[in-house]
């Protein structure tokens, strides 16, 4: 009997122990699985929102709304103690003030898709700070002296860092192959893109991903330095090819800092030595990079020079967005609204972006939003890791043995400083991929908060009554429930569910969109572009499409009903974006087809109040005045049109090759009117300047007009080729021989 029962004894034991062995196996796997997830999304992220597809945009941002909304409904449904540090709390402060601005934002779409993409922002640092901040679990441990929660969801913090460079190391490599294919085409001062919107953006990655990487290579085991250090070297090549004067000078900055850091924490003397010595030879590699690579090079070269316009044409836009973040200083014109705001202001060129990030959110946010990123992001460099001693029966730890020195954290906060030093000069985090990106380095640069998240778990789970000591605290809020600040949660909870739905809205939006511009028919394009203003209401663009797509139809077959309809559809684009130009040039282009001609030069004043420099505005509106008989006004818009192109409009530009056709049809149509009037010297002298403007655009800016957005490159070059065709017959009429 007693036989059998140490029998069974035994064999209970054994199927225990496979359990447990079976139970630690997969508790391994679950540990992994972080790494794994967070790998495959940096992998996707840069090819996915490198280039702001919006579609693939809103697709990812409706994943990560969704990730946060799981999250807070949990901690909600658990009564989760949450603490939150300094930086946390102005980070939440700032994206709270993003969708603030909604309600009095000049363009609610916009606003509500920008509030989304920082609500991912904060998100993602948010639960790249848990992963990353977590302790090993000892699994020697008995169960019921660790408390359920502190079970690690990663044993390997530096793993997400190895993930992260591993996702820049792919794009590096793809961008040097980009730069081989053109070199061996015989474009050697090709600026190497990768899959982003424009190497500037590609080169702000590439400086993010080399401080992680360098803070990898330091990082013990030593064996593994001369890998990321090889990895750290494939990416200044890498970003030296983008051409990005503002990377690479960033990059020189934080090479400095990084040594000095180091530096300061080497005790050793030979260390130190090491540490000067590698800083000179970033100085050396930096200026051989300088001399040796033709894409760098070529910028510092002509930096004075051709590249004049670029540099100034910055500095005029910065200005202009000086002045318009200074007329609503509080709350901003709402956020995402530059675009729509800035053309107020400006005296140069369009742009979509402000060329300064933190001056473009004064614009959108106001100052207050503004101060509450900046107090973040100087909070998340002056962070320190809180080790502090349990003040109940906890384990304890041996606070001396804690390293001072994590090579990761410094990298990464030197990363966040060139980041930001690079957003003085562009905005970089104008694309999802830029900005998650930052996020994810700005949560594996955030310590975390260790022991009062467990005393307060500890004291709930053996229903003590005292009162945590004040020093667990240290300077963490904790929102509890039947606390104030637990409706906070209630609040994060309504937004992520209004991000949320409208992320999707503009995903199905864009995908009806896309689906319409591949159609042939009208009517099957306009059934496509129905359903995306019904998919997504906010977005007047669907609108405008909606209406010139009637416009056409009803010019093809004569049907004024669709002229009706088109018009109604600008009226209701124009309550959702008022301050955008282009839906009052359609509304005015309707008008004048309708015969309602005083009503379409009021919309054409309209536009030029909201937009001063829109060059194809001020010339309708000068056609449109030659055809009333306002000869002399119209002749002043033309005149007007040659001022601006005399003007910093003209002289400075956003790139080499633009060139204003509009301004060019000014000059056609003047000269027409000179010539009229017996003025044939300069009326040959205007025709021979547009010719040479015309003939620019078709040889320099067309080609690259045509891969960037198709559509617009055609309907522009049969505007050119109608202008050429014009000029022949103005010369023929007045018998004007051609100077060229």
């Amino acid at each position: 009997m007693s036989k059998t029962r140490t029998k069974r004894k035994s064999e209970k034991r054994i199927s225990t122990a496979k359990a447990q062995d079976k139970w630690a196996k997969q508790k391994t796997w679950l540990n992994w699985l972080p790494v794994i997830l967070s790998a495959a999304f940096l992998f996707a992220l840069p090819y996915l929102t490198g280039t702001n597809n919006l579609f693939w945009t809103s697709i990812l941002l409706s994943s990560v709304l969704a990730m946060g909304l799981l999250a807070t409904t949990w901690l909600l449904w658990k009564r989760q103690l949450l603490t939150l540090t300094v930086a946390e709390i102005f980070l939440l402060a700032f994206v709270f003030w993003q969708w603030l601005t909604v309600v009095n934002s000049v363009y609610r779409w916009a606003s509500m898709l920008e509030a989304s993409r920082w609500t991912a922002f904060a998100i993602l640092v948010f639960a790249v700070k848990q992963l990353t901040g977590r302790e090993t679990r000892d699994e020697g441990q008995d169960a019921k002296q660790q408390l359920s929660h502190s079970a690690p969801r990663t044993s390997h913090p530096t793993w997400f860092a190895v993930s992260f460079v591993a996702a820049a190391t792919v794009t590096a490599i793809h961008g040097i192959a980009e730069y081989a294919l053109n070199a061996a085409s015989g474009i050697p001062h090709w600026r190497i893109f990768g899959p982003f919107l424009q190497p500037n953006l590609f080169g702000n990655f590439l400086l993010l991903a080399f401080f992680v990487a360098l803070g990898l290579a330091i990082q013990p085991p030593i064996l593994r330095t001369p890998h990321f250090a090889s990895i750290a070297l494939l990416f200044l090549i890498a970003m030296a090819l983008t051409g990005s004067k503002g990377a690479l000078l960033a990059w020189f900055v934080g090479i400095v800092a990084f040594g000095t850091v180091l530096a300061i924490n080497f005790a050793s003397p030979k260390l130190r030595k090491l540490v000067w010595v590698a800083l000179f030879f970033g100085v050396a590699a930096l200026i051989l990079i300088a001399l040796l690579l033709p894409p760098i090079r070529l910028r510092f070269e002509t930096l004075w020079t051709s590249q004049a316009h670029s540099w100034i044409f910055r500095l005029l836009v910065w200005k202009a967005t000086l002045v318009g973040a200074i007329s609503k200083p509080i709350m901003g014109f709402g956020a995402g609204t530059f675009e729509w705001a800035y053309p107020q202001w400006t005296t140069v060129g369009f742009t979509r972006h402000a060329h300064n990030g933190f001056l473009q959110v004064a614009l959108e946010s106001g100052f207050v939003g503004l101060a509450f990123l900046l107090v973040f992001l100087t909070a998340v460099l002056f962070s320190r890791p809180n080790f502090q001693p349990s003040t109940h029966n906890a384990q304890p730890t041996d606070y001396a043995a804690t390293p001072t020195l994590d090579p990761i954290r410094i990298g990464c906060k030197v990363a966040i400083v060139t980041f930001c030093l690079h957003n003085l000069v562009e905005t970089a985090w104008m694309t999802l991929a830029n900005l998650l990106a930052l996020a994810f380095v700005c949560g594996m640069a955030m310590p975390k908060v260790r022991c009062s998240e467990c005393e307060v778990q500890e004291t709930q789970t053996r229903k003590k009554t005292q009162p945590l000591a004040p020093s667990t605290l240290h300077h963490a809020i904790l929102f509890a429930p039947r606390n104030p600040h637990f409706a906070l949660l209630l609040l994060t909870l309504l937004l992520l569910s209004l991000g949320l739905w409208h992320s999707v809205s503009v995903a199905r939006g864009a995908y009806f969109a896309q689906q319409a511009r591949s159609e042939m028919l009208p009517s099957s394009r306009l059934y496509w572009l129905e359903l995306a203003s019904e998919s997504d209401p906010l977005n007047a663009r669907h609108l405008i499409d909606r209406a010139i797509l009637l416009e056409a139809w009803a010019l093809a077959t004569g049907d004024e009903k669709r002229l009706k309809q088109a018009l109604q559809l600008c009226d209701a684009a124009i309550k959702l974006q008022p301050t955008r130009s282009g839906n009052y040039k359609v509304k005015a282009r309707i008008l004048r087809e309708l015969g309602r001609l005083q009503e379409a030069e009021r919309t054409l004043r309209v536009a030029l109040k909201v937009n001063r420099t829109d060059t194809e505005a001020i010339l309708k509106l000068g056609e449109l005045l030659e055809e009333m008989g306002k000869v002399s006004e119209a002749k002043s818009l033309y005149r007007q049109l040659i001022v601006l192109e005399k003007g910093p409009y003209g002289r400075y530009k956003p790139v080499e090759q633009w060139q204003d056709i509009f301004i060019a049809a000014g000059k056609i149509r003047l000269a027409s009117q000179l010539i009229s009037a017996g003025f044939r010297v300069q009326g040959a002298k205007l025709l021979s300047e547009a010719e040479t403007t015309l003939k620019s655009f078709l040889d320099a800016y067309l080609p690259i007009l045509k891969a960037s957005d198709p559509e617009v490159a055609e309907s522009q070059n049969k505007f050119v080729e109608t202008l050429l065709d014009e000029m022949r017959k103005l010369r023929q009429r007045g018998k004007v021989s051609p100077t060229r």
